[in-house]
């Protein structure tokens, strides 16, 4: 049964470190994308990088979808992506599990092309649009120790800073880890 993972929370270093390539072939993904996977799910978001778990590894899940009328979970597991282009723009109001309670517009490509490999080793190309596009963009920020609130405008950035260091202050040692009631 997969396990829910910890949360980390702005203000954690690695949140704002550019993760590591990952060996799909390592054998610690085999029990690791399942609760990546789980975790996502069980936070209500559409994706989940490996920083926002406290794991150095240039790997996320997302299924931007599942939480739409109808629709089923059908999580992707994208390792080692690579957004080869990008074009057009639009813009969304965005939330991340590492930022609890705060949401900006943030402005993306329209659409992208972009690579990653799968658990089983395979290298896919793709293009992704209008949402889908969003999350991606989104969890691959998170790659490059990037958040949503980078690239807000400065008037934005202005209205959330008390929200943000406040969040940022709850570290310790450079880890800030949110704890559930349910847990």
């Amino acid at each position: 049964m997969p396990k829910i993972l910890p949360i980390r929370i702005l203000g954690d270093d690695i949140l704002r470190k550019k993760l590591k390539e990952a060996d799909p072939k390592d054998p610690f993904l085999k029990s690791y994308l399942p609760d990546l996977i789980h975790t996502m799910y069980e936070r209500d978001g559409v994706g989940l990088a490996s920083n926002q778990v406290g794991v150095d590894l240039r790997i996320f899940v997302i299924d931007p979808w599942w939480g739409r009328e109808g629709a089923k979970r059908d999580p992707k597991v994208l390792i080692n992506p690579v957004i080869h282009h990008m074009e057009g723009e639009q813009i969304h109001e965005e939330g991340c599990i590492s930022l609890p309670d705060i949401y900006a517009n943030v402005p993306r490509a329209l659409k992208i092309k972009y690579s990653y490999s799968t658990p089983a080793g395979e290298r896919v190309e793709a293009e992704a649009e209008e949402f889908e596009a969003v999350v991606i963009q989104h969890e691959y920020d998170h790659l490059n120790g990037i958040v949503f609130t980078d690239r807000v405008s400065t008037l934005a950035k202005l209205k959330l800073k008390l929200k943000l260091r406040n969040m940022e202050a709850t570290a310790r040692d450079g880890v800030n880890i949110r704890v559930y009631e349910d847990e």
